[in-house]
């Protein structure tokens, strides 16, 4: 976490996230409507006093903290850190009248619960655990729309597609789309889903890109691009130097490691072509 110990990881579009959004595939899914307000952190210090923090500034503004403070459910928010201390409890505060992009109308000054930290753990909780602390002290939580599961980015996107068709019926912002399960080679390189969730946004005003026609049946991952394994090689060539890395034996077990490393941190297929012929090329670059 940057700036601010409890700022909210910020959430990329579906279909630029990173890696890739093929790592929501295979797994649960849980589409949760996105309400139109002001990202709020709230919680506890180690004193007892109540923090109020907005998406950049671990101290909220005075506005918002006013905003905050005078709405109905602030009293909920603070008994239940009262029963449970440990949570940072995230909502989204909504102003009286017109949202922020115009979609929705809001007729009073609320709060809204979309997600909750555990700062013991460091870990988010799932949204079903959140939904009951929400539920029991008659909290605003965003609603859920639907959980899905779906096995190629074809079936995902077509998904997706219907839920825009439901937003704009529904006058709705967009969708987040949360995911608990969080890949071992994922989680070892980015560090901002080390925190027990994965999240993706659906949005009406995201432009649509040009898809490629993806194919039925089994997930079936693209192969490592050339560039990516030759990027590979010349991490080896990095750590070993010239001499070394002319050693075939010495050189070949870390260049197969290095493209497997690669290969699962981008959801890749291993190459087709024998690596030692991309070992071979190497060198000729060498002796240029």
């Amino acid at each position: 976490m940057s700036n601010y110990e409890y700022k909210y990881p910020h959430i990329p579009n579906l279909i630029t996230m990173k890696p890739t959004p093929r790592i929501l595939l295979c797994q649960r899914l849980y589409w949760t409507e996105k309400k139109d307000g002001s990202c709020i952190a709230i919680w506890k210090g180690e004193k007892g006093e109540i923090h109020i923090g907005s998406h950049n500034l671990e101290e909220a503004s005075s506005d918002l903290v006013a905003l905050v403070q005078r709405t109905e459910e602030y009293e909920k928010v603070l008994k239940m850190l009262e029963d449970v201390p440990e949570l940072v409890i995230y909502v989204e505060a909504c102003r009286k009248g017109r949202s922020v992009t115009g979609i929705e109308i809001y007729d009073r000054d609320f709060l809204i619960c979309f997600d909750m930290l555990n700062k013991v753990t460091e870990q988010f909780l799932p949204y079903v655990l959140v939904h009951q602390y929400c539920y029991h002290r008659e909290m605003p939580i965003v609603k859920l729309y639907a959980e899905t599961r779906h096995r190629s980015m074809k079936d995902l996107l077509k998904f997706k597609n219907h839920v825009l068709e439901y937003c704009e019926a529904m006058k709705l912002e967009g969708m987040v789309i949360k995911a608990y399960k969080i890949p071992e080679k994922v989680a070892e390189y980015y560090k901002e889903f080390r925190c027990g969730l994965i999240q993706a946004k659906v949005k009406l005003d995201i432009p649509e890109p040009i898809l490629k026609k993806i194919s039925k049946g089994e997930l079936i991952l693209p192969q490592i691009p050339e560039v990516d394994i030759m990027g590979a090689i010349d991490k080896v060539w990095q750590e070993l130097g010239t001499e070394q890395f002319k050693d075939v034996k010495i050189a070949m077990p870390k260049i197969a490691k290095s493209i497997s490393e690669e290969c699962s941190k981008h959801l890749y297929s291993k190459p087709s072509g024998k690596l030692f012929s991309y070992y071979q090329r190497y060198l000729e670059k060498l002796t240029v």
